[in-house]
C-alpha cells in the first residue's frame, strides 16, 4: 500500500474512533472526513515521514499515524481561510462555509485543530519524544496563524516585495514543508548537521511552494485546481504576484491595476482579463517564475549535500519536484 493510502486509511480510522468517543460530534467529524478525502496532495504528512526516515527512523505504525496531525492541520487551516475569503468551493467541491454557514464551519475548523492534536499525542511515540516535536509543532502553527493575519492586514497597507516573501514563508511555506520536516527528523533524534540541511532544504522550497500556488490561483485551470481562476483576483489577494505587478506597472496601466485589483463582484470578466494581462505584460509573472527556480535550485543543492539515506533522498526529490511542477 503507498504511504498516501496508509495516511488516508489511519485518518478515516481515526476520525471513525473520534465519532464513538464524542457521537455528538458526528455532523462536524463527518464534515472534516468530506474535507479531506475531497483531495489534496498528502505533501505535509510525507515530508514528515521522508525526514524522519531521513534521520533514520523506522518504517512504523507511529510515524504514519502522526503524520495524520499534519492533514487535520490543514483542514482546520483551510476551512477558516475559505470563512475568511468566502469562497465557494474547496478541491472543486461546496467549501465548508458554502455548505454549512459560518457558525458551523467555524467549529468543523475548530475541531479539526483539536483533532490534529489528539492524532499527534495518540500516534504512539514516548511522550519524550512527542514533548521535543510537539515544540516545533506549536511554533508551525504559531506561524500559520501569525502569517494568516498579516495577509489580511497586507489589504490595509501597502506592500512591497519583501513583505510579499514574508507572508508567504509564514501562511504557507513553513508549516507546508520546513516545520513538517523538521518535526519528522526530531521524532528520530537527529543530529544538528541534518536539521541545519532540512532547514536549508525546506525554507526556500516552502516559499517555492506557496508562490506557485499564487501562479495558480491566477493562471491556473479550475479544472485541476478547484476554485474558480479569477478568486485571488476578486479578493485583491496581496502576493508576490500582486507587489511585482504594482511596483512594475506606471501610467494608467498601474492607476486601473490598483482602483480594480481586489474589486470582488464589480469586476467585469473584461475587468479581470486586463488584470491578469497587466501581471503577464509587467513582468511580474516571469519574475515569479523566476524566483521558483532560484529557490528551487538552492533546495535541491541543500538536499544534494545532507546526510541521508538513498531511499529517503529520492523520495524527498521527488517530493521536491511535485511542490514546484504541480497543477493543483
Amino acid at each position: 500500500m503507498s504511504l498516501t493510502a496508509l495516511i488516508d486509511e489511519r485518518i478515516r480510522a481515526f476520525l471513525k474512533e473520534r465519532r464513538a468517543a464524542v457521537p455528538e460530534a458526528t455532523a462536524l467529524i463527518d464534515e472534516i472526513e468530506r474535507v479531506v478525502v475531497a483531495g489534496g496532495k498528502r505533501l505535509r504528512p510525507a515530508f514528515c515521514y521522508w525526514a524522519f526516515r531521513a534521520a533514520g527512523g523506522p518504517d512504523c505504525p507511529e510515524i504514519v499515524r502522526l503524520t495524520t496531525a499534519f492533514e487535520l492541520l490543514h483542514t482546520f487551516a483551510i476551512v477558516h481561510d475559505d470563512i475568511m475569503d468566502s469562497a465557494d468551493e474547496r478541491r472543486g467541491q461546496p467549501s465548508t462555509v458554502a455548505l454549512m454557514g459560518m457558525e458551523r464551519a467555524l467549529l468543523v475548523g475548530d475541531l479539526a485543530l483539536v483533532l490534529a492534536d489528539s492524532a499527534f499525542w495518540a500516534s504512539g511515540f514516548s511522550p519524550e519524544t512527542l514533548s521535543t516535536a510537539f515544540a516545533e509543532f506549536t511554533e508551525m502553527r504559531e506561524q500559520v496563524i501569525a502569517g494568516q493575519y498579516m495577509d489580511l492586514e497586507a489589504h490595509h497597507v501597502a506592500i512591497d516585495e519583501a513583505h510579499a516573501r514574508r507572508i508567504a514563508n509564514l501562511k504557507s511555506g513553513s508549516y507546508s514543508i520546513e516545520h513538517p520536516l523538521l518535526i519528522g527528523a526530531r521524532l528520530a533524534d537527529p543530529d544538528e548537521e541534518l536539521l541545519d540541511a532540512l532547514r536549508r532544504f525546506g525554507r526556500p522550497l516552502g516559499e517555492a511552494f506557496q508562490l506557485v500556488d499564487d501562479l495558480l490561483g491566477v493562471f491556473g485551470d479550475p479544472a485541476t485546481t478547484g476554485k474558480p481562476v479569477d478568486s485571488d483576483i476578486r479578493e485583491g489577494k496581496r502576493n508576490m504576484l500582486f507587489a511585482k505587478t504594482a511596483d512594475l506597472l506606471e501610467g494608467d496601466d498601474a492607476d486601473f491595476f490598483m482602483a480594480k485589483w481586489g474589486g470582488g463582484s464589480t469586476l467585469s470578466s473584461e475587468d479581470i482579463s486586463r488584470l491578469r494581462a497587466s501581471i503577464e505584460v509587467s513582468g511580474a509573472r516571469a519574475a515569479t517564475e523566476a524566483l521558483i527556480e532560484e529557490l528551487a535550485t538552492d533546495a535541491a543543492r541543500a538536499l544534494d549535500e545532507a546526510p541521508v539515506a538513498p531511499d529517503a533522498r529520492g523520495a524527498l526529490q521527488e517530493l521536491m519536484r511535485s511542490a514546484v511542477t504541480r497543477t493543483h
